[in-house]
């Protein structure tokens, strides 16, 4: 006899994300070999100790991660890819009811918290540094820190990269500004119609009024 799935899929289910990941997958590698912490030391001085909390710097560089090493060359595709994705929302620690960084977020803390200074492209060097140090990405010739070293991984090798983190970086930095300009001229074309409008004609209402007895 033909089975047929007509249960209803919105329904309560206590979910752990950890029984999703495999054993071997490359984000449990990551976090058993490599320690994110160091970051949050390092952008200590660019944030404020008070007013609201601003996206964890350490969330920022994983989700970066996450695209490098999935050629995700958008910051819009890759807030997509988190939501859709169960690994990645595992990687971030983020459950399946917590809201993914806006793309627009995303970029404004990349680009603007940290223009005038080196420490983004710094961290992010060493992180992949790190991937390569402990066997985690293999690919050609990859620039860290003003170093080129050649990534060749170990037995446990799980992913190639093309491009420095630095390419890479760029490549976002082209996509947001591509972003950027689409939407101005949205805006533009929306305010050329809305100023080419005829305004509406107004109407007068004539009321005649009879005196009695005049």
């Amino acid at each position: 006899m033909m089975g047929r799935n007509d249960e209803y899929q919105s329904k309560m289910e206590f979910i752990d994300l950890n029984d999703f990941v495999p054993a071997n997958h490359i984000f449990r590698l990551i976090l058993e070999r490599i320690d994110f912490s160091f970051i949050y030391v390092k952008m200590k001085s660019f944030y404020s100790k008070q007013g609201r909390k601003s996206l964890d710097p350490v969330l920022l560089f994983k989700m970066l991660l996450i695209g490098y090493l999935f050629n995700i060359d958008s910051e819009r595709e890759l807030e997509q890819e988190v939501h859709l994705n169960l690994a990645h929302r595992w990687f971030l620690g983020l459950d399946l009811i917590d809201r993914i960084p806006d793309h627009s977020t995303f970029s404004q803390n990349r680009r603007r918290r940290f223009k005038d200074s080196a420490i983004f492209q710094e961290i992010f060097d060493h992180i992949v540094s790190l991937c390569i140090e402990k066997g985690l990405v293999t690919g050609e010739t990859i620039v860290t820190d003003s170093t080129h070293i050649k990534a060749s991984a170990s037995k446990d090798q799980v992913k190639k990269v093309e491009k420095t983190p630095s390419q890479y970086l760029n490549t976002l930095e082209e996509e947001a500004k591509k972003l950027e300009k689409e939407l101005q001229e949205k805006r533009e074309n929306v305010g050329r119609k809305k100023a080419g409008r005829k305004p509406k004609e107004s109407t007068t209402k004539i009321v005649s009024t009879l005196i009695q007895g005049y």
